[in-house]
Order: structure tokens, then C-alpha cells, then sequence
């Protein structure tokens, strides 16, 4: 109920990017884009309230979530012989991560914030749940050994790249987009393979994580099977926000040329 008067607030009143929300969802079709920016609003809320209790509480995040068969096999797998996590904003994503690093030790890359105090509250509550952290520059090093000690490393796959030189450019959602090779690139690299994972929301309020698609490199992955996984796993993300269009932040600048 709060959660769903913030999005509200935000969306209605304050219109936080309002108009380029409603403008992508019609752009990807859709249907009804002022009825899917409410609920995504209203999700959005429930999701900061939701970082605020794992920040505040000592309760089982595992409560919150669920995982469907094809995450359960993907984990178990990644577990025995490492993983990367394509991962997305969807669903509660910090909810979803800290659930993941209580069944594997997980390693996310990530962007910090520029309002500091926000950007230490946020780090901080996903670590005090295990999950490690590591900032996206120079990230591969450390990301390849936490796979080769059998951990998972979380790598985003729907925002904007660093670099250019570091993406290719596919479909998304109706516009093209510039999507990260990075997340491919470990796993051809590590030999191990790529999880592409989204979450969720369903009507009690839990999360769902679902292994959308599992990629795994030849023994000799080229930079055809790197571009080839990275399409691919756009493509399943695609696939999952049209299905799921209030479960996906539409607010970020997901279609804008990367320099260089």
C-alpha cells in the first residue's frame, strides 16, 4: 500500500520522467502506456520501501522470493563449476540478489550513484546481505576469479555500456540499443556459462526469478559466439519485458549512444 502511494507520488504528482517512460512503452507497443508507467511507478515504490527493510531487518530475505525450476538448476550448476549472471532491472533486482548470494557467493559490478550518501546506503545494504561488490572499471580481474573459486558474478545487460568499443549494438524494445559484450566476454573467457535472469512481482507481493535462458561458451569461444550470446540474451530480456512491461525500469536512458 505505502509502496504503491510512493510510485504514485513520484509518477503522478512529482512525474519523474513520466513522459519518456509512456513514450518508450509506446515505442515498444505497449498496449495501454499510461496504464503500464502507474504500475510501473507503483512497483518502483514497493521497491524502495523493500530496500529500506533489507537495509533495517534481519529477517530471511529468501521470504520475499521464489526461484522457478530453471533458476534452482541454473544455480545449482553455477555452484559446482561458476556462472555469470546476465542480470536486469527488473523486478525488485537488489531484492533478487541478495536471495542469490544466500544459495551461491555472488560478485555484482556496479555503477555507483551520484549523490553519495545515497549510493553508501544502497551498497551497504546489499552487502550486509553477502553480496560482494565491485565497481564496473576494472572489474574482469576480479570477476574472473570469483568464478574460477565457483562463485557467480552479476553483470548488468540492459544499461548503457562504458564504451562503444565495448558493445554491439541489437533490437531492444523497439529502438536499437547498445548492449555490454562484457558478460559474454567472462563467460568465454572463464569456460563457464551465461545465466540470463529476471524477476518478477506477482500478486502476493513476492519475487520471481526466472532463468529466461542459459548459454554456455565452446571450448573455444570466439568473438562471433561473444556477439552471438550477447543478442541472445537481449533478445530473452525483450521477450520478458513485453510480457512483463510494469517489471522493468523504462525511467533510465536505456537507448543512448555509449562514447567513443
Amino acid at each position: 500500500m505505502f509502496g504503491d502511494a510512493l510510485g504514485a507520488f513520484v509518477g503522478g504528482a512529482l512525474r519523474v520522467r513520466r513522459a519518456h517512460v509512456e513514450a518508450s512503452m509506446a515505442r515498444a507497443g505497449v498496449r495501454d502506456p499510461a496504464d503500464g508507467a502507474r504500475a510501473m511507478y507503483r512497483s518502483l515504490g514497493t521497491s524502495a520501501l523493500e530496500l529500506l527493510w533489507l537495509a533495517g531487518s534481519r529477517a530471511d530475505v529468501r521470504d520475499l522470493v521464489r526461484f522457478d525450476a530453471s533458476a534452482r538448476e541454473a544455480l545449482r550448476d553455477a555452484g559446482a563449476r561458476g556462472a555469470v549472471i546476465a542480470a536486469s532491472h527488473s523486478g525488485n533486482w537488489d531484492l533478487a540478489a541478495c536471495a542469490v548470494a544466500s544459495k551461491v557467493p555472488l560478485l555484482v559490478v556496479t555503477k555507483h550513484l551520484s549523490m553519495r550518501f545515497v549510493d553508501a546506503f544502497w551498497q551497504n545494504a546489499r552487502a550486509s546481505r553477502g553480496v560482494a561488490l565491485t565497481s564496473a572499471e576494472g572489474a574482469l580481474a576480479r570477476a574472473r576469479a570469483h568464478v574460477a573459486a565457483r562463485g557467480a558474478v552479476a553483470m548488468m545487460i540492459d544499461q548503457v555500456p562504458l564504451r562503444r568499443a565495448h558493445a554491439i549494438a541489437s533490437p531492444f524494445l523497439g529502438a536499437e540499443a547498445w548492449v555490454d559484450r562484457a558478460p559474454a566476454t567472462l563467460a568465454a573467457r572463464a569456460g563457464v556459462p551465461i545465466i540470463v535472469s529476471a524477476a518478477r512481482r506477482d500478486e502476493r507481493g513476492v519475487q520471481q526469478i526466472t532463468a529466461l535462458e542459459v548459454l554456455s561458451p565452446p571450448a573455444r569461444a570466439s568473438r562471433d559466439w561473444i556477439d552471438e550470446a550477447t543478442l541472445r540474451a537481449t533478445a530473452a530480456l525483450d521477450r520478458f519485458v513485453r510480457a512483463h512491461p510494469s517489471e522493468w525500469l523504462w525511467m533510465h536512458r536505456r537507448w543512448k549512444t555509449p562514447p567513443g
